[in-house]
C-alpha cells in the first residue's frame, strides 16, 4: 500500500467514526425520570430513598405533626380534614371586628330601648324553630337591616324588619304587600336565611352539620350573601359595603343589643359556640 493510499484510508475512518458519534448524539434517547432518579441516588455504592431528598413542600401534611388548637397551623388541620371544595373558602369575609366608639353608642342607646330591641323576640324565636336557624344570628340581621323598624324602606325597595326585596319574599311564599308586617317580614328573611345555608351546605360539603353549628366563615358568607346576593356565597372578591355589612352583622351579633329576653311563648335551646380564634384570622 502506497503512502497516499494509506493516507485516504485513515482520512476515511477518521471520517466515519465522527458520523457515527454524531449520529449517537442526535439520537441517544433521553434518560426516563426514574433513571435520573437512580442515578442521583447512587452515592458511595449504596441506593437510598430518591424521595427523601424532594422539598418538604409538596408533600402531604401529616395530621399528627400539627400543632396544638389556637396555633397558626391549626387552619392547615382543618383544611387537611375538610373536602377540597371548601378548602376554597375558609378565610373569614372580614377579621374579627372591634366595637369602634360609633358602635359602643349605637349599642347603648339601643339597650336603654328595650320595648324596641326586644319586642320582636317571640318571633324570632319561632321562626328561628322553624327554620332550624341560631335565633342570635337572625336577630343581629333583622338589627343591622332596620333597627327594628317594622316600615323600613330601603332606596332599592327592600321592606320591613329583615329588609327584605319583593321578588324574594314572592319566592319565600311571602307576599311583598305584606312584608311591613312584622311576622311576614321575620318569616321571609328567615326563608330566605335558611335558603343560603342550604347553598352553602351543597357547596362546602357540610352535609350533617347543624346551621346552628356552622363555622364562622360560613356564617359571614351567608351575611354576605343576605346583602349581596347568593352568587357571593364562594366570591373572594366582595363589595366594600358587603365587607361593612358583615362587619356590622358581627358586631351586632356580639354585642348584648342581640339577647334574646322576652321568650315568652316560644322555648328552644339557643346554640352553644366554642369557636377559637387563631393568629390567622380564621375562626374554627
Amino acid at each position: 500500500m502506497t503512502r497516499l493510499t494509506r493516507t485516504l484510508t485513515a482520512a476515511a475512518l477518521l471520517g466515519a467514526a465522527a458520523v457515527k458519534v454524531r449520529v449517537r448524539r442526535v439520537t441517544r434517547r433521553p434518560a426516563a425520570m426514574g433513571e435520573a432518579h437512580m442515578a442521583f441516588a447512587y452515592q458511595g455504592g449504596a441506593l437510598f430513598d430518591a424521595a427523601k431528598i424532594r422539598p418538604a413542600a409538596i408533600l402531604a401534611p401529616q395530621p399528627k405533626d400539627f400543632e396544638p388548637a389556637g396555633s397558626p397551623n391549626k387552619r392547615l388541620e382543618t383544611l387537611y380534614h375538610r373536602p377540597a371544595a371548601a378548602s376554597l373558602h375558609q378565610e373569614l369575609v372580614v377579621p374579627v371586628p372591634k366595637e369602634t366608639p360609633a358602635y359602643r353608642r349605637t349599642f347603648k342607646i339601643m339597650l336603654a330601648n328595650p320595648d324596641k330591641t326586644d319586642r320582636w323576640d317571640d318571633l324570632i324565636l319561632r321562626y328561628a324553630k322553624i327554620y332550624k336557624l341560631d335565633a342570635r344570628l337572625l336577630k343581629s340581621i333583622m338589627a343591622a337591616e332596620s333597627e327594628f323598624n317594622t316600615e323600613a324602606l330601603s332606596p332599592a325597595g327592600a321592606r320591613g324588619l329583615m329588609q327584605v326585596m319583593p321578588a324574594t319574599s314572592e319566592g319565600m311564599g311571602v307576599s311583598a304587600a305584606k312584608l311591613h308586617e312584622p311576622q311576614s317580614g321575620v318569616k321571609a328573611g328567615a326563608a330566605y336565611i335558611q335558603l343560603l345555608f342550604k347553598a352553602a351546605w351543597r357547596l362546602f360539603k357540610l352535609k350533617g352539620v347543624r346551621y346552628t353549628e356552622a363555622p364562622m366563615w360560613v356564617v359571614q358568607r351567608v351575611i354576605a350573601a343576605y346583602h349581596a346576593g347568593p352568587k357571593f356565597l364562594t366570591r373572594q372578591r366582595l363589595f366594600p359595603s358587603t365587607r361593612a355589612y358583615v362587619r356590622k352583622v358581627v358586631l351586632f351579633y356580639h354585642s348584648k343589643v342581640t339577647d334574646l329576653r322576652r321568650p315568652a311563648r316560644v322555648t328552644m335551646q339557643l346554640p352553644i359556640y366554642s369557636e377559637s380564634v387563631t393568629p390567622s384570622g380564621s375562626m374554627y
